[in-house]
């Protein structure tokens, strides 16, 4: 069960002490079993692997371990060393994708270390020169094994971070239609500059795509308006008239309307009304009366 990591960002180079590699191999393919039966009994317990190995039936366990014994000995064996470090690269993502954290495999590797060291100073105890050129390789290969496994893992985890932080951010900023030609984006939260850029992006890709006359913004959940927000309101509304929607700006508090004209925002650059109720009433009567882009 010597640990066996997609994606990658750099080509892991093949062990050079090959022949120490091969007095290692004599030694772990007569144990594999017996080793694979002593981790698996100590981490069956283990908040992370266990939960792993719960899930698995004997079967499949078994498979599992004789495929990763196969990729290592094809490495050792045929210097098929991309087949062994592919298989690597596939369990770190799978490790990424169900919640595992990095800092968990150091007991694991830990644990393998102690039933090595044992039997290959059982076997070559006797030859201190073999002994450690095998301990060095062994060492070698674990260390190349964790750093793919490593940058595969990252690698898999911040492209599950990107897509969570891209459903959350869809989330807090849906635009929704509601009817042919309306368009209705709610803003609720803090809009900061990153926000404000993909609120402009979605909302004008949804115009676009809906072929919408009227949007409605409602500001109604956005704690503060301050100056970054009023001139992100000011663009996206100049963006989206000349892209042939006219848009109605609601839910500005008193508080919020002092900010804006004390900052030197001109009201009279923005359609507003007071709550999202008399906007949507407002959108409808542009729509029945046929309106497109205007002021």
């Amino acid at each position: 069960m010597l640990m066996t990591v997609h994606a990658r960002t750099t080509e892991p180079t093949e062990p050079t002490d090959t022949e120490a590699l091969r007095w290692f191999w004599e030694a772990y393919a007569a144990a594999h079993d017996e080793i694979a039966e002593e981790l698996t009994a100590r981490f069956a317990d283990h908040p992370e692997f266990g939960r792993l190995l719960a899930a698995m039936t004997p079967e499949q366990l078994r498979a599992q371990r004789a495929e990763d014994l196969e990729r290592l000995r094809r490495a050792i064996e045929e210097g098929d060393w991309e087949g062994y470090f592919a298989r690597l690269r596939e369990q770190a993502v799978a490790y990424a994708r169900t919640g595992i954290p990095f800092h968990s495999w150091m007991p694991v590797v830990s644990a393998l270390r102690q039933p090595l060291l044992r039997r290959l100073f059982d076997r070559y105890g006797g030859e201190p020169d073999r002994l450690r050129r095998t301990l060095l390789a062994v060492e070698d290969l674990l260390g190349r094994a964790l750093a793919a496994m490593g940058e595969a893992y990252l690698s898999e985890k911040e492209r599950v971070i990107r897509e969570q932080q891209q459903a959350i951010r869809e989330l807090a900023t849906p635009v929704l239609s509601l009817r042919e030609g309306l368009l209705l984006l709610p803003l609720v939260g803090v809009v900061d500059s990153e926000r404000a850029r993909q609120v402009t992006e979605e909302l004008l890709a949804a115009v676009a795509r809906e072929r919408a006359r009227v949007v409605v913004i409602d500001v109604t959940g956005v704690p503060a308006v301050d100056s970054m927000v009023a001139n992100h309101l000011m663009q996206t509304t100049e963006a989206a008239r000349l892209m042939g929607a006219r848009v109605i700006v609601t839910g500005i508090s008193t508080a919020n309307a002092q900010t804006l004209v004390r900052i030197g925002v001109d009201p009279s650059k923005l359609n507003t009304a007071g709550d999202l109720r008399s906007g949507i009433e407002e959108a409808e009567r542009l729509l029945g009366d046929g309106a497109g882009a205007g002021g």
